[in-house]
């Protein structure tokens, strides 16, 4: 599954485009991140690690992550990220996406009612059904039970 997302961060980016796929992911990262309006270690690790597994960036991983949150700041709507997205990924990869928000959102031991919620909103962005939101908030639930 990994290797999907993988291959889509390897893929030649075109000219005039503003937003790369990678900037996209750790954006909307990103966005689980600082809903709660509190940047927690725990959540920054697991947003960088994430990052890390899925792209081929290595040390520059904190250039894309410092990238990303600069561009969040500056943002006016998901959508710029979410448009990225919906354009390159397969179901598939977009469920890895939303599971790698839950555990964001879960990491630090709190749900944020303002993680949920953006999490729910970017999973309408990216037209995921809603049970596939259920789904993978369980997973990750179920996933974190077992650590």
């Amino acid at each position: 599954m990994l290797k999907a997302l993988k291959s889509l961060f390897s893929m030649p980016v075109e000219q005039g485009e503003q937003i790369t796929y990678q900037k996209a992911v750790a954006a909307l990262l990103m966005e689980v991140m600082l809903a709660d309006h509190v940047i927690d270690e725990k959540e920054e690790g697991q947003v960088k690690d994430f990052l890390r597994e899925v792209s081929e960036l290595g040390d520059d991983i904190d250039v894309l992550y410092q990238e990303a949150k600069t561009g969040v700041e500056h943002a006016n709507d998901l959508y710029q990220f979410t448009k990225v997205i919906n354009e390159t990924a397969t179901l598939e990869q977009k469920m890895l996406l939303l599971k790698a928000l839950w555990r964001v959102a879960f990491v630090d031991g709190d749900l944020d009612a303002h993680e949920d919620h953006r999490i729910r909103r970017i999973s309408e962005l990216l037209f995921m059904p809603h049970s596939e939101f259920i789904q993978a908030k369980i997973f990750v639930q179920n996933e974190i039970s077992k650590e």
